[in-house]
């Protein structure tokens, strides 16, 4: 599984990005044979989680907040697993 954490470096959102990759590592790490999280680098105060194909399962810019926890975007790849939507073309 592929995960991009985009993160705007103006306003500094490195270490939510890299905590947040923490926790999804940890999350992760026994489920999926190849599970490659990538922090990239943004602007515009952009925190984005996407998966696979481009997937997204979490934006700032579309709830106006941060994640709430690791959890809230644990549970939104989960939900894409079950739905089904996690393999198709993004």
């Amino acid at each position: 599984m592929k995960i991009n954490i985009e993160y705007c470096t103006i306003w500094n959102y490195e270490p939510r990005a890299r905590s947040l990759r923490e926790d999804l590592i940890s999350t992760f790490k026994d489920e999926f044979n190849i599970l490659d999280i990538k922090l990239i680098e943004g602007e515009r105060g952009v925190f984005e989680v996407s998966v696979n194909r481009g997937l997204k399962v979490f934006s700032k810019k579309k709830t106006g907040r941060f994640p709430i926890s690791s959890v809230e975007v644990s549970q939104a790849i989960r939900d894409a697993i079950t739905e089904g939507r996690l393999w198709q073309e993004s």
